[in-house]
């Protein structure tokens, strides 16, 4: 059996094609080696039920996931994954390759990722051929979900929001100044919490203010990322990620600025990877 998993740093998503062709769903907490130990991959696993199937009936495991691109982090993913596939063969690979089978199967151009983080890359002959971004919330993630409900934590913290927004905020989250530096400084994963915030703008867009700042985000990732492949013009661009669909209108606009023609955007690739290993 094989199995394929498309993992960020908020949700795992899992497709499992049994002996008869049947495709079965699952869904799990995400799995990101910057945030994990080998020992804390192999827990969360082995909560994760595939029944009626156990882990040990799998011959082959596909993981796409966030973080998993240098030396280092794949090894702790491959010695978290073998101690419960037992009999699998394993192979860990970075979403964003994940990203670019799912959105663009054999054919080539322009992919980004916006979800709870954001990358980029130019993906030909079914290979990353250039690869702008991807460094972590501390150094990059712009356009993402965190680097947007970011900007809305920083207004909050520095008192900028026009008073409307700060009604409707303070409203909506009742969290204190305190709170949230604890939670960006103490707690395990500050770029999932300052990413929730992404939705208040999501759920605020048509103020300007709220506007404005989504523009900026995606003005940030245009231009330290997409407009720097060479000939960007002639490629098509592709978006996968929540951030991607909910603002669909906003990164539109901003795309067009720079004459780059979007012709897909995919809420989530499991479907496609599923696909793209069905046919591979």
């Amino acid at each position: 059996m094989k199995l394929i998993a498309d993992s960020g740093s908020t949700k795992t998503d899992w497709r499992l094609i049994t002996p008869s062709g049947e495709v079965l769903e699952f869904r799990s907490e995400g799995i990101n080696p910057y945030f994990h130990t080998d020992e804390s991959v192999s827990e969360t696993l082995r909560r994760i039920s595939f029944a009626p199937y156990s882990h040990a009936d799998i011959d082959e495991v596909y993981f796409y996931s966030a973080g998993s691109n240098t030396k280092k982090s794949i090894e702790i993913m491959n010695i978290g994954f073998r101690r419960i596939f037992t009999s699998a063969k394993v192979y860990i690979k970075h979403d964003l390759l994940g990203a670019a089978r799912a959105l663009y199967k054999t054919s080539s151009g322009l992919v980004a990722i916006l979800g709870t983080g954001s990358n980029s890359c130019l993906y030909d002959d079914e290979k990353i051929k250039m690869n702008l971004g991807g460094f972590g919330y501390i150094l990059g993630d712009e356009g993402s979900g965190m680097h947007i409900g970011r900007k809305v934590v920083r207004e909050f913290m520095n008192d900028l929001m026009p008073n409307d927004m700060q009604d409707v905020f303070t409203e909506k989250y009742r969290v204190t100044k305190d709170q949230i530096i604890y939670a960006v400084y103490k707690d395990a994963y500050p770029n999932r919490f300052l990413a929730s915030f992404s939705k208040f703008a999501s759920e605020n867009i048509e103020h300007p203010y709220i506007e404005e700042m989504v523009d900026d985000a995606f003005m940030k990732f245009f231009e330290r990322y997409i407009i720097q492949y060479p000939g960007y013009k002639k490629y098509k661009l592709r978006v996968l990620g929540s951030v991607g669909h909910h603002f669909e209108k906003q990164l539109r606009a901003r795309a067009e600025r720079y004459d780059v023609e979007i012709d897909k955007i995919m809420r989530a690739p499991i479907q496609g990877l599923l696909e793209y290993h069905q046919n591979h």
